[in-house]
């Protein structure tokens, strides 16, 4: 995907600088899962996402208070924290972004209330991979390097900013985020959290939403409770 490898240098060049994870742990990993599910679906799941989501405007929900009842958003995405925000208005996500260190009562969750999941392989989740994967449908692999394995390689780092870059991806006009905040950790859907780890990670997560828009044609305009990105034509 062309557009995706636009942006791949984002985690490494933004993200391991700072946190120093190592890479081989990325590929080690990778290389556990992806070549045991290639098949005929991960192309099928891409072109039902592009053919929804090009040229229309998509709806990403995060984990924070939103002042909106989303009846416009007629396509929702978000990382698995949006999903809390979803439970009480009746609504769907197309896709969901996850690495599986939400609840158990999240990840449990996932196939009711996302149609497609895009699980993040890297170097810490592999276990979790394992013991869940059999549980979920329409799964496409994303990972933060190169592999030669069906998984879409996207230099993302959190949850959040890898569902606004597929959302780029995949050709959508405009991108409402809901539910967002950069200056402050938000987990209501984790039964753990390091608010000082995580602040330093959701810092990087705006840095490369910068660098993905300005790869990818799109402006930024922020309002008090939520933030659109708009593609350049």
């Amino acid at each position: 995907m062309e557009k995706a490898n636009k942006i791949i240098n984002g985690y490494t060049d933004i993200v391991e600088p700072i946190l120093k994870y190592p890479r081989h742990r990325e590929l080690e990993s990778s290389m556990e899962i992806l070549s045991q599910i290639c098949d005929d679906s991960f192309c099928k799941n891409l072109y039902k996402l592009y053919e929804k989501i090009s040229n229309n405007r998509v709806c990403i929900v995060g984990p924070g208070k939103i002042n909106n009842n989303l009846k416009d958003c007629e396509i929702i995405a978000g990382p698995e924290g949006g999903l809390i925000n979803l439970y009480g208005l009746g609504k769907k996500m197309l896709f969901v972004t996850t690495d599986l260190d939400s609840s158990q009562k999240i990840i449990g969750n996932l196939n009711f209330l996302s149609d497609i999941k895009f699980v993040h392989i890297h170097g810490d989740n592999l276990t979790r991979i394992k013991i869940t994967n059999a549980y979920f449908d329409n799964v496409i692999y994303t990972t933060q390097i190169l592999t030669p394995y069906c998984a879409i390689p996207i230099g993302s780092f959190t949850d959040g900013d890898r569902a606004i870059a597929l959302s780029m991806i995949f050709n959508a006009s405009e991108i409402y985020v809901y539910g967002f905040n950069f200056k402050k950790a938000i987990c209501p859907h984790k039964d753990y959290c390091f608010p000082d780890y995580k602040n330093i990670k959701i810092k990087l997560a705006e840095k490369i939403l910068t660098f993905v828009s300005k790869k990818l044609n799109y402006s930024i305009k922020r309002y008090n409770e939520y933030f659109i990105f708009q593609r350049s034509f």
